[in-house]
């Protein structure tokens, strides 16, 4: 075995590369430039309290100062405005309900009198018993109410989490149409809604994000109050059509749905009853239903 004679090769040889980086750290362009300065006898680097940096840095600084304050106050004006648009909605909510309950008022007193005026009791009775039957006078007697609300998973986090199907937890118009229809169905002779009387003529609708009735908006939870029969309504309602709907809203889709049967419930008269179209006719002897009888006075 032979022996290869030894070099003078350095030991570092291999690693040119990183000794070239560790020796000369500065890009061989900036180097030039730095000897360049050095030759004008001026400093090889610029300091960092040169004047133009400092003037750059505080301009930066002005400028990513007032976009902040910007961005934090551009809501305010908005906020504002919502503030008092949300307080006008107030107001005029609030002189709608004082108006609705004196046109209630002044209603049920037009039945009296109109009753006084007719003389004959036949008449009286007849005309009242049109205005029970119409919703011109509140009525109280026995039924039940019937509270539904949105599901607590109906909420925008919620919608996120399951895929945007949170919406199905929400109360719809199209619930509170099949409920009442079911509940007029089962023997009701009154219903209400959120205190609102639904007449023949009454429309629940959606509108935007809202449920209105007779253009009246609602607001959860929605509390329906239905007048009849103690011994047969509740239980044609909840055999029927209209408590499977309600077990499918619970069960399936999270509703809550909560039903109180009382002996004295209160159903309002309506507002702003019109008639549209009108003929005459033998309608026959009505038969007033069992424990319902209507207020002397609206309330």
């Amino acid at each position: 075995m032979t022996r290869s004679a030894p070099t003078d090769r350095p030991p570092d040889a291999s690693m040119t590369l990183l000794t070239s980086m560790l020796q000369r750290p500065l890009d061989p362009s900036y180097a030039a430039a730095a000897d360049r300065r050095e030759a004008q006898g001026r400093p090889r680097s610029t300091s960092l309290r040169s004047p133009l940096l400092i003037t750059a840095t505080v301009l930066i600084g002005l400028v990513v100062g007032v976009a902040s304050y910007n961005l934090t106050t551009a809501n305010k004006p908005r906020s504002q405005a919502r503030a008092e648009l949300i307080g006008q909605i107030q107001d005029r909510r609030s002189e709608v309900d004082a108006m609705t309950a004196q046109a209630t008022t002044l209603q049920g007193q037009l039945t009296d009198l109109e009753g006084e005026q007719l003389g004959n009791d036949a008449l009286a009775n007849r005309t009242r018993e049109l205005a029970t039957q119409v919703g011109a006078v509140p009525l109280h007697g026995p039924g039940f109410t019937l509270t539904l609300d949105d599901a607590p998973t109906s909420g925008s986090d919620a919608a996120a989490e399951n895929g945007g199907q949170a919406d199905q937890g929400k109360v719809l118009a199209k619930d509170l149409q099949y409920v009442t229809n079911a509940l007029w169905e089962s023997g009701a002779e009154a219903v209400s809604i959120n205190g609102k009387r639904l007449t023949a003529t009454s429309a629940i609708r959606f509108a935007g994000s809202a449920l209105v009735v007779d253009y009246r908006p609602l607001t959860r939870p929605y509390v329906v109050t239905a007048l009849g029969d103690p011994k047969r309504f509740p239980a044609a309602f909840a055999d029927g059509a209209g408590g499977t709907y309600l077990s499918t809203l619970r069960n399936t889709f999270g509703i809550r749905v909560d039903t109180e049967v009382s002996d004295d419930l209160t159903v309002p008269a309506a507002v702003g009853l019109t008639t549209r179209y009108a003929r005459s006719g033998d309608t026959g002897e009505a038969t007033p239903s069992p424990g319902t009888t209507p207020s002397p006075t609206a309330s």
